[in-house]
């Protein structure tokens, strides 16, 4: 009968400790400013006593979000469907690397 006891115990303060760690993390993100997290960066050397200029929309960086949500979602939807991980095509993934290199491309190309 202890060691049933032990282990409930023990699963208990684990339950314990993730909930508190998911409760800091879920509360340190909504502290996160994503207002400007599909734009590029604003133009260095604006004129002083003027208001700050918005950076332009990003399509690189909204292919990019986009087409990792959307695969990432699917992965996890086809896996708990499945009860297993399921094998992402390689044209997936080369589709996904395709995206992750054009936004590399667009930050290292000079404005």
């Amino acid at each position: 009968m202890q060691p049933q006891i032990y282990s409930l115990a023990s699963y208990a303060v684990m339950l314990a400790v993730f909930t508190a760690f998911a409760v800091i993390v879920l509360q340190k993100l909504t502290k996160v400013d994503l207002s400007d997290m599909l734009c590029e960066s604003p133009p260095a050397g604006a004129m002083p006593g003027m208001p700050p200029v918005p950076g332009k929309a990003s399509i690189s960086r909204f292919q990019l979000l986009l087409f990792t949500f959307l695969i990432g979602g699917l992965f996890v939807v086809l896996s708990l469907e499945a009860g297993t991980f399921v094998e992402i095509p390689n044209g997936v993934l080369g589709l996904l690397g395709i995206s992750g290199g054009s936004f590399l491309i667009s930050k290292g190309l000079p404005k």
